[in-house]
């Protein structure tokens, strides 16, 4: 697919990733609907490019989720991509025994983290994927994974919901394919984002960067290169697409 004239979700499209796929898609000619959490955080992007369609939306609420991707696919007639970008990092260790109040995992964290890494993708996928169905619309889902998928110490949460996208992915891929559906997933190494910077101490990054080949973190426009190439090349389907400079955990 080319990208000129193609209708796309991203979530979690107020900054990062997410923000940065909107402006650069929106530039090459698609039509952006950006969804986050944060109005005002979409109120900026659609400052820095009011062609940007905006939906504050909740993706973790699935009722929310059913009335917003209804509301964009009746605006924009339809729907080719549906980038799921929306994610939190959260680290906790399994068992803190330096902790003397709750050495045990938050289940509250627990619960948050699953519920905007995970059921989020599987809320946003359901009702888009249905509605690409009923219109026939050919198309991919691309849905933001990560390395920590593979099992990160101290990530129990983070790891357990990307591991799920990579799984929902494969499988997304061999249901959908006959409706002319892929689905990919692209898993970043650490990034140079304010997401990684907050989630890690400098400490434990630069050790992170010391155990990657390349020496360094990788970029936001590495990953919106990689987007893009997933979009436009119509056989990779089922695929998970690893950006980490060579790093494995």
């Amino acid at each position: 697919m080319k990208i000129a004239g193609l209708r796309i979700i991203i979530t979690g499209a107020g900054s990062g990733f997410g923000k940065q796929m909107a402006l650069k898609l929106a530039s090459e000619g698609a039509k952006i609907a950006a969804i986050d959490i944060d109005q005002s955080a979409l109120e900026n992007l659609k400052y820095e490019c009011p062609e940007i369609h905006t939906w504050v939306c909740d993706v973790a609420n699935n009722a929310m989720v059913e009335n917003t991707v209804d509301d964009i696919f009746i605006a924009f007639n339809g729907l080719e991509v549906l980038i799921n970008n929306a994610g939190i990092m959260k680290n906790a260790p399994l068992v803190n025994i330096l902790n003397r109040s709750d050495r045990k995992h938050s289940v509250e964290l627990w619960n948050n983290v699953i519920a905007v890494n995970q059921s989020s993708v599987f809320f946003m996928s359901r009702a888009c994927a249905d509605n690409m169905i009923n219109k026939r619309n050919k198309g991919v889902i691309i849905n933001i994974s990560s390395i920590s998928a593979q099992g990160n110490m101290g990530q129990t949460a983070y790891a357990a919901s990307k591991a799920a996208v990579d799984a929902m992915t494969k499988v997304w891929a061999k249901e959908l394919g006959r409706f002319g559906i892929r689905a990919v997933a692209i898993a970043p190494g650490f990034m140079d984002t304010a997401g990684t910077h907050d989630a890690l101490e400098e400490k434990m990054l630069a050790q992170w960067i010391e155990k990657t080949p390349l020496r360094r973190t990788g970029k936001i426009d590495e990953v919106v290169k990689t987007v893009i190439f997933t979009i436009e090349n119509d056989f990779i389907n089922g695929e998970i697409i690893n950006i980490n400079g060579g790093l494995t955990i």
